[in-house]
């Protein structure tokens, strides 16, 4: 493997893979550095995604790797990136390995971590019968039992969407005292959307859906689960780097995914326009991300030697 690149793509999940295929496509010399950690991991399958709708997380890394191994220019790294430090508007990676890579230009793909409550038994329930959204994988258990775990007003609203799109049959289990508003209680129970406060002791996940156990001893049993998360970056590149972020912790990028940091992108789950509202992330956003990053890249990279030419 060469030690220098035109673009170095730290994160290998779709948005990265998706910005190599691009590139690839340019004869633009590209390194992956790739980890295998992938937020969507957990998840039975992808979703809203035309023609790869049901297909499994790994399976679509697979066909995505499978896919950009047929262009010459790119390399795929399969190692933790460490570090990055821009010297002469140059990336300089570290990575696991003990190697060092320079490119030209990076774009990070390095994705988000979520966070689940600290409730016993959500780590084995989450992505099997416990999902983070409702538009991705509420149509599978449509017209069935649910519940809505959390008691914020972002929870609150996933209630009410679900019983609206999804299912009459849902519940909002708090997990405690709930932080919504008294109008927003109001609208859910005029919706007849029971409210429970009590504490969740732990969350037991099988076959056939979940069962909550609740603080007052009473257990209660669903066909499948939602839960309003938070979330953090999964790597302190950015941050290192300098980009500036979001109040939502994302990384701060123009329409072209472009950070504040010269020749540095930022792609996927990990980063947002400025001016974007609203929490949607999707896999089909994130390989369009990617793509465009890696469009508006190559076509710079051009322009830049276009310009430099020699006309005397």
């Amino acid at each position: 493997m060469k030690s220098h690149f035109d673009v170095a793509i730290v994160g290998g999940g779709p948005a990265g893979l998706a910005a190599a295929q691009v590139l690839g496509r340019q004869h633009r010399r590209v390194v992956v550095v790739d980890n295998d950690q992938q937020r969507n991991a957990a998840a039975p399958s992808v979703h809203m995604l035309l023609g790869r709708d049901g297909m499994t997380p790994a399976g679509l890394i697979l066909a995505g790797r499978k896919e950009i191994a047929k262009f010459p220019t790119i390399s795929l790294l399969n190692a933790e990136a460490t570090k990055v430090l821009m010297e002469d508007s140059k990336a300089v990676v570290s990575t696991t390995l003990g190697r060092k890579i320079a490119a030209d230009h990076l774009i990070l793909a390095t994705g988000v971590v979520d966070q689940l409550p600290s409730i016993p038994g959500i780590d084995t329930a989450y992505g099997k019968c416990l999902f983070h959204c409702p538009l991705c994988d509420g149509f599978e258990v449509r017209e069935q039992r649910l519940v809505v775990v959390g008691g914020s007003e972002q929870a609150a609203f996933m209630a009410a969407y679900i019983h609206d799109r999804i299912s009459p049959e849902v519940e909002l289990c708090c997990n405690g005292e709930p932080s919504f508003s008294p109008e927003t209680r109001t609208r859910l129970l005029r919706n007849k959307i029971r409210i429970l406060e009590e504490d969740v002791v732990c969350i037991q996940a099988h076959s056939d859906g979940l069962t909550l156990k609740m603080g007052d001893f009473a257990t209660r049993t669903y066909r499948a689960g939602f839960v309003s998360l938070k979330y953090r970056q999964r790597s302190s590149i950015a941050q290192a780097l300098g980009c500036a972020m979001r109040d939502d912790g994302r990384v701060r990028v123009d329409h072209f995914q472009r950070s504040s940091v010269p020749n540095v992108f930022a792609v996927g789950d990990m980063a947002k326009a400025a001016s974007a509202t609203g929490n949607m992330t999707f896999v089909a956003t994130a390989i369009a991300s990617g793509l465009t990053a890696a469009a508006f890249l190559d076509e710079h990279i051009f322009a830049t030697s276009w310009d430099s030419q020699d006309i005397s």
